[in-house]
């Protein structure tokens, strides 16, 4: 399937979509900070490059995504770099690579 994640410039980041139910269920649109892009995934601030680094590790972010919005299905889902850092919700990439 092809990647649905496209920038956002009015807010600064990457929006993509998570099926909490798989690929028939409800579409969840999430949010992925440029703070957390750049600081996590190696991009630079320009949209083309924020959408290559969501492309590039959609795994890790939408495992993130999902366990963000399992946590409180009613909240907007929008991941800034300490979301990455907390246990609860995935490892850091550089654990990843560990």
């Amino acid at each position: 399937m092809s990647s649905e994640a496209v920038y956002c410039a009015a807010t600064g980041s990457v929006r993509f979509a998570i099926y909490p139910d798989g690929d028939d269920g409800a579409r969840i649109i999430a949010r992925v900070t440029r703070d957390a892009l750049c600081d996590l995934f190696g991009a630079t601030p320009h949209g083309d490059a924020m959408v290559n680094a969501y492309a590039r590790h959609a795994d890790l972010i939408d495992a993130c995504a999902l366990a963000r919005y399992r946590l409180d299905p009613l909240l907007a889902v929008v991941l800034v770099t300490a979301d990455f850092a907390a246990a609860c919700y995935c490892p850091l990439p550089q654990q990843l690579a560990a």
